[in-house]
């Protein structure tokens, strides 16, 4: 009897979930050009200038792949989409459009069957929903109609971009469609390959692999040449520069292009208890990379005509930076570790930055304490007094450069 009642008691479970679920496996919106009409709210979802709003008529969306996570869900054809106000996963808050910011705030899941709910990638517990004419963030519920949208496709996306993928399928480099003008097909296909041996180096100078896969987006504007953020796997590169750092690029011997680099080799600092300063620290990495490889890379400042290949790069960083004993900056501090490097090696720096990826813990959050930290590390695996090789006004300005 017992055990009749127990599996009387299981099937009811299963029927009510499978109710609150739909009854059925929902189906994930594809990429494309949609409108979304929502009976209970009698309205198109639409927006005025940052704010999502109802229309009496059709208003397009367009759902573009961002990554395996999910879409973004854009406002027709600007360069504004779905986004979960300063990223505060809870309900009530705002839900607006804005600008990309890299969050996953801003990626959906837009699934369901009749209708759809526009689910928050990061947690399907909550989804977008209309709340006394604004629209917040929700816990969803399937019975509740303002949270269910009707789409309509109307048009498919436009091919915005060609991808090149390397051999191992760790980089994938998406680039304007007509980027054949300036460099070759094969050429291209061989900087996918570099960039993934450039990963490895980065792995083995640091004992740390941040992703199991890079994507290189550089078919978009960019308010920065080029940029990444914590916690995504995407550099970004400006879709106008590109074009003129390819064209450099392909007149190049064995060029490994030092924007990708350098932004690859942020990808390798954050979090990380040796990042006291982030430019310089890629920069310096980036040496690394180029010299286990006999590759070569030139910042976009100098012209097709110059590369610097191997160590060579510590001429780029010379003609860049000059004395920062009164003024930091970027370059100069890179040429000085490089100058350290030619005394004692690049094993010191492996085992410092392997060490310190092992402890991570051990050690200070603050910037400056990571510069004490590295260069005490580094001191020990090097057997010399590493402060030393500064001057006083040089490291005076690095502690300022902390704080």
């Amino acid at each position: 009897m017992v055990r009749g009642v127990i599996l009387f008691i299981i099937t009811i479970i299963s029927v009510l979930m499978c109710s609150a679920c739909g009854g059925e496996q929902e189906e994930v919106l594809a990429p494309g050009r949609y409108t979304f009409y929502n009976e209970a709210a009698g309205g198109y979802l639409a927006y005025q200038g940052n704010a999502l709003t109802l229309s009496s008529t059709p208003v397009e969306w367009v759902l573009k792949a961002e990554s395996e996570k999910g879409v973004h869900v854009y406002a027709g054809d600007t360069e504004l989409m779905l986004d979960i106000d300063n990223a505060y996963i809870r309900e009530g808050t705002a839900i607006k459009i804005w600008s990309y910011t890299g969050y996953d705030a801003q990626i959906w899941n837009v699934t369901g069957n009749t209708a759809f709910s526009f689910l928050y990638s990061g947690d399907h517990r909550y989804c977008l929903g209309f709340e006394k004419g604004q629209a917040v963030l929700q816990l969803r519920n399937t019975r509740n109609g303002a949270q269910e949208w009707k789409a309509v496709k109307t048009g498919e996306l436009a091919k915005e971009y060609c991808s090149v993928f390397g051999s191992r399928g760790i980089i994938e480099l998406r680039l304007p469609l007509d980027i054949s003008t300036v460099i070759s097909a094969a050429r291209l296909q061989q900087w996918a390959n570099d960039l993934e041996t450039a990963y490895d180096s980065y792995y083995e100078l640091t004992g740390f692999k941040p992703y199991q896969t890079i994507l290189v987006e550089a078919y978009k504007p960019c308010e920065y040449i080029g940029y990444v953020m914590d916690g995504s796997n995407i550099i970004h590169i400006d879709r106008d520069f590109i074009y003129e750092d390819l064209r450099k690029m392909a007149s190049r011997r064995n060029d490994w292009n030092f924007c990708a680099l350098h932004e690859m080799g942020h990808m390798f600092d954050f979090g990380r208890p040796w990042t006291f300063e982030a430019e310089m620290m890629t920069d310096l990495k980036l040496a690394y990379v180029l010299e286990q490889n006999g590759a070569g890379a030139a910042p976009s400042e100098f012209p097709a005509s110059d590369c610097f290949y191997g160590k060579d790069i510590i001429r780029a960083y010379e003609i860049l930076g000059g004395d920062f004993s009164k003024t930091y900056n970027i370059f100069g501090c890179a040429r000085r570790f490089l100058q350290i490097k030619e005394e004692i090696g690049w094993e010191p720096f492996r085992q410092t930055f392997h060490w310190m990826q092992e402890n991570a813990n051990a050690y200070s959050a603050t910037k400056e304490g990571k510069l004490h930290n590295f260069v005490s590390v580094l001191s020990g695996y090097s057997g010399k007094d590493i402060k030393s090789y500064f001057s006083a006004g040089e490291w005076a300005s690095m502690i300022e450069k902390t704080r």
